[in-house]
């Protein structure tokens, strides 16, 4: 995850300075949406648009009613890697998605703009960054620990120099802690800082960087892996 972060900034500073480019142009990949529209993919197509490439939302449900000997998973697996050059399975029940990375030849992401997905947990840690916390800087966390993305989150808060505190009977408050991560309600996390809230509009801007990122991992570099590198493990 480091590393993703670490090209992230170097891809923010790159834009900003104008020289990013569109690395993506000519690229064509599909969002597999449900049956209802889905507003809050727009944040990975504009982030994919931005990088030249073309975006297509595709609606994918599952027959109630299979035919038997049928293989229609399979099927479109074969078709998307034909036309796309990488998919992000939005609403795609993990067995089908891991069928689809398994045979469709082409970066195969996970809910790429999802707040369960670890692109969310690179851009927050991006943003405590961007505060300019001192040396020896701490996270009071609220939540559930045992959960993938808090487990993502805490193991790299740490690998970044962060010290990590839990809110226990006893533990401590804000007002001891250089940042406080709530992650009590659901899949939105708070951030906050001892000045008040964490800005949601550079939490978004960060999270942009991240998603541009990933998808360039995965499909400039060719590497179906690379598009699974902070992906859900299989179960």
């Amino acid at each position: 995850m480091l590393a993703t972060f670490a090209s992230a900034r170097q891809l923010r500073t790159n834009a900003h300075a104008g020289s990013g480019g569109q690395p993506l142009r000519g690229k064509n990949i599909a969002l597999l949406l449900g049956s209802s529209p889905s507003a809050h993919v727009a944040p990975l197509s504009n982030a994919a648009q931005a990088l030249g490439a073309r975006v297509a939302e595709l609606r994918f449900t599952r027959s109630q009613y299979p035919v038997a000997g049928r293989d229609d998973i399979g099927a479109l697996a074969r078709v998307l890697g034909r036309l796309y050059d990488a998919v992000d399975c939005e609403a795609v029940e993990s067995s089908a998605a891991y069928r689809i990375e398994k045979e469709a030849g082409i970066p195969v992401y996970h809910g790429l703009c999802q707040d369960e997905h670890p692109a969310r947990v690179a851009a927050d840690l991006m943003t405590l960054h961007d505060l300019h916390p001192p040396p020896g800087a701490s996270i009071l966390f609220v939540g559930d620990t045992d959960t993938a993305r808090a487990s993502g989150f805490i193991s790299a808060a740490r690998a970044m120099g962060f010290e990590v505190l839990f809110n226990g009977r006893e533990g401590p408050d804000l007002k001891d802690t250089t940042f406080l991560v709530d992650a009590s309600d659901g899949p939105h996390w708070s951030l906050l800082a001892s000045t008040g809230p964490v800005d949601e509009g550079l939490r978004a801007q960060n999270h942009h960087w991240v998603m541009q990122t990933m998808l360039l991992h995965g499909i400039v570099k060719g590497l179906s892996a690379a598009a699974g590198l902070f992906e859900r493990t299989e179960p």
